[in-house]
């Protein structure tokens, strides 16, 4: 019966090699690679020189055994700094092997598989295809100068394979892992670059959101205190004369004040990430364009609302855009013109909304921001007199076009 401590026993070990392991792996990066590739060097030289100790210490021609092992160490060691040279002192070596009797073959293994190493890390960090080819021809005449040169009965059969496998295995293996190890950088590198611009484009956007909340702050308050003067304003006048209009006049300022006060709140709310309630308050939209002709007229401009086509949800950039030119018209026309009645007419159309702001006033208008705020979206503005007397802005805005 096998106990709990037993069947622990293998995921135990595996938890304590594992960071022996990786902690030989930080070492050898500390070394570096020609280090590395030295220290491999020295340990199979003395791994060859004990298997000459041990196992052919009498052997007529061991110490050309010793000599070939000595010059596969300098393969090994030169595997990354110079590919070609390290297959040229390999290929010799394992020649040199080959007629020593079988005294010495049978006793030797290293030499074989440091071959099959020095071959792997040929095709792995030699890059010119023409390079590789040459000297997978120059091994696989080597390996058939060997097999006819041994000890052994081979057949030409055994001489054709042996010679491919051994020449062209490892290196077309080390060919294939460089380059699954360079797509695998590149594609590591592209993906830290996407990263890198995802979040230039987040903080570009983050600073575009940013200028336009200051914006929107700018045309808020602008709006709000010149609709304030001159409903307050009118309220006065009506003051003596009207008394109950005045009131709404009076009260038409107080509104006016108050949406404006959300309205900030709401923007800076966004900046600060910390009132979601007024952060995510709904935007002004062409929806309260009643609400807004009421306070218009509260300070006494009259005005028709005309509304032709089916009314639908807008692009929020498009529906703001155009309840803020309606706005600034109408201010404008107040402030500016001196107007004593208006128009209003909104015309939805397939592809967009037209806006059209008539008034029997006068004078420049100066509609700060408004013809960025349009072009922005594609459209286009016209602002300045009429023919038959008073003053008109029309616009026309598509729907998703955004320049």
């Amino acid at each position: 019966m096998v106990s709990q401590d037993d069947e622990g026993a293998p995921a135990r070990a595996y938890a304590l090699g594992m960071p022996s392991l990786r902690a030989i792996r930080a070492r050898a990066r500390e070394l570096g690679p020609g280090r590395v590739d030295a220290l491999i060097a020295v340990l199979f030289v003395a791994e060859g020189a004990l298997e000459w100790a041990l196992l052919y210490p009498d052997a007529e021609y061991g110490w050309i055994a010793m000599l070939a092992t000595i010059s596969l160490g300098a393969a090994l060691a030169l595997r990354r700094r110079a590919p070609v040279v390290s297959v040229a002192f390999a290929t010799a070596s394992f020649i040199a092997f080959q007629p020593l009797g079988r005294e010495v073959s049978d006793n030797v293994y290293a030499p074989f598989f440091a071959m099959l190493f020095v071959l792997f890390s040929f095709g792995m960090h030699e890059r010119r295809g023409r390079v590789l080819t040459a000297g997978g021809v120059l091994v696989f005449a080597a390996d058939v100068l060997a097999i006819s040169i041994d000890d052994y009965s081979d057949t030409v059969l055994d001489v054709v394979i042996g010679g491919l496998v051994i020449a062209g295995g490892p290196i077309l293996l080390g060919r294939v892992i460089a380059n699954r190890s360079r797509l695998n950088a590149a594609l590591s590198e592209k993906a830290e670059r996407l990263r890198r611009e995802r979040t230039d484009q987040a903080d570009q956007a983050a600073a575009e959101e940013r200028a336009r909340i200051a914006g929107e702050l700018h045309d808020v308050v602008a709006h709000a205190m010149s609709a304030m003067v001159v409903q307050a304003g009118g309220a006065r006048r009506l003051a003596a004369k009207d008394p109950a209009r005045s009131r709404d006049a009076f009260a038409a300022v107080e509104e006016t004040g108050r949406e404006a006060l959300t309205e900030i709140r709401r923007l800076l709310g966004v900046l600060r990430h910390q009132d979601d309630e007024i952060a995510f308050a709904p935007q002004p939209s062409l929806r309260h364009l009643a609400a807004l002709v009421r306070q218009v007229e509260a300070t006494g401009l009259p005005i028709a609302l005309t509304v032709e086509g089916a009314e639908r949800q807008l692009p929020p950039g498009v529906d703001l855009t155009a309840y803020r030119l309606v706005q600034a018209a109408l201010a404008d026309a107040l402030a500016e013109g001196g107007a004593g009645r208006a128009e209003v007419r909104v015309r939805y159309r397939p592809d967009g909304i037209d806006l059209d702001i008539l008034d029997d006033g006068d004078g420049t208008r100066p509609l700060a921001g408004a013809r960025e705020r349009v072009g922005l979206y594609g459209g286009h503005l016209v602002a300045g007199r009429r023919r038959d007397g008073g003053h008109a802005v029309r616009a026309r805005l598509p729907v998703g076009s955004a320049s």
